[in-house]
């Protein structure tokens, strides 16, 4: 799983394609979901960064199946950005705690009046008064994003059935192809 993952040269059929986005989703959206057990587990978010060059590594890897260049990730990545970026904020003003935004936006204020830097992260914390509801049903809606992102653009690409510049033929034969 680790060459999978990290590493970006070689190719990839369309089935370790989805088996790897597959994995990327849930532990995605397990990070996404801590906040809900423990406001102070949302820094484990930072993490997440981390997943970007996972999806980069399967996206060359799979273009370069396809024969295509590695640089043509940046499409799929960038329509992912947009639509979940779009549907993530939709769902979100559907679930905001007005209350709790004012709530931290005092706090803020307090903690810039009186230099407290520790103080001002914390209620900077709290200042999007998304509910726990709603932190819920905008990580279900980013991984469904994420799937149906990753399986349509993986569909769209036909694999290479020989052997080209990026490597030896990926194996079995795409089954999403």
């Amino acid at each position: 799983m680790g060459n999978l993952l990290f590493s970006p040269s070689g190719r990839i059929n369309s089935s370790d394609f989805m088996k790897g986005a597959t994995v990327l989703i849930v532990i995605t959206l397990v990070l996404a979901l801590l906040p809900v057990i423990s406001p102070g587990l949302a820094l484990l978010n930072i993490v997440t960064l981390v997943f970007l060059w996972c999806w980069v590594v399967l996206w060359v890897k799979r273009y370069h199946d396809g024969g295509k260049t590695g640089w043509m990730c940046i499409i799929p990545i960038i329509i992912y950005l947009i639509v979940g970026g779009v549907a993530g904020w939709l769902v979100t003003q559907s679930f905001v705690d007005a209350d709790a935004v004012a709530e931290a936006q005092e706090a803020i204020a307090e903690a810039t009046e009186a230099n407290d830097i520790g103080a001002m992260f914390k209620a900077s914390m709290g200042a999007n008064g998304v509910t726990k509801t709603g932190t819920i049903v905008v990580a279900l809606v980013s991984a469904a994003v994420s799937y149906a992102i990753a399986f349509l653009f993986n569909k769209m690409i036909a694999g290479d059935a020989h052997d080209n510049q990026f490597g030896p033929h990926a194996g079995t034969a795409d089954t999403f192809n």
